[in-house]
């Protein structure tokens, strides 16, 4: 089980979600934080998108403060730029 210390993260699940969509939906989802404030993006395991979202928020500035991986999701808490 993992306790997240901080309130300031919110959750987005994009398991169900195709490329090239869930890099955009993600994107606004930090557009709307302020800077510093965090974001938990769930992933499908399987396709690009495991790949591709988590570069290309990194690409933004973003950065990856935790990376796991339970219930056949990767989860990934981002730190807005």
């Amino acid at each position: 089980c993992r306790v997240m210390d901080e309130p300031t993260i919110r959750q987005l699940d994009l398991r169900r979600t195709k490329c090239p969509l869930n890099f955009v939906k993600a994107k606004l989802a930090l557009e709307k934080l302020a800077p510093g404030q965090g974001l938990e993006i769930w992933l499908a395991l399987e396709g690009e998108s495991a790949l591709n979202v988590p570069n290309s928020l990194r690409q933004e500035g973003h950065t990856v403060e935790e990376l796991d991986v339970e219930d056949y999701k990767q989860i990934l808490v981002f730190k807005k730029a």
